[in-house]
């Protein structure tokens, strides 16, 4: 099995890194860490060159999938309030598409797409993308 090539992030891409993947906000790292919110994108954008993201959210599982976080650490367990059309959306949701990949994906409109993420986050616990999708990393819902 190969190994994952070693990604040299500075320590506080590491930390600005690790508080995106617990869902944080720029503004909220940024009040962290004390330094500024152009800063803060600053780092992300470095961040995300040198790992090959395009979005917080493929950040955020990397973030996850390198050890920077615990997978699992509060995840709520209401996997089982999920129908198997939100589980579908999850899922994709959690590959990175965004709303109108999924929805054409699906088939489905892009209206429906947002109601199945209001219902998903609502069920699990979630207030955004990012949280949705570590969400279902951890409970194996992402391929």
């Amino acid at each position: 099995m190969e190994e994952a090539p070693v990604i040299r992030l500075t320590c506080r891409e590491l930390d600005v890194l690790g508080l995106l993947a617990q869902g944080l906000s720029n503004r909220l790292i940024s009040r962290r860490l004390d330094i500024s919110e152009k800063t803060v994108k600053n780092h992300l954008s470095s961040i995300y060159l040198k790992i090959g993201a395009t979005h917080r959210t493929q950040a955020a599982l990397y973030a996850q999938y390198v050890g920077l976080i615990d997978s699992g650490k509060a995840a709520p367990s209401a996997d089982s309030a999920l129908t198997a059309r939100e589980r579908g959306v999850l899922g994709l949701l959690a590959q990175g598409l965004s709303n109108r990949l999924i929805s054409r994906r699906l088939d489905i409109s892009e209206k429906t797409v947002k109601n199945h993420l209001s219902s998903i986050y609502l069920k699990i616990g979630a207030t955004h993308r990012t949280q949705a999708a570590l969400y279902a990393q951890y409970v194996g819902i992402a391929t």
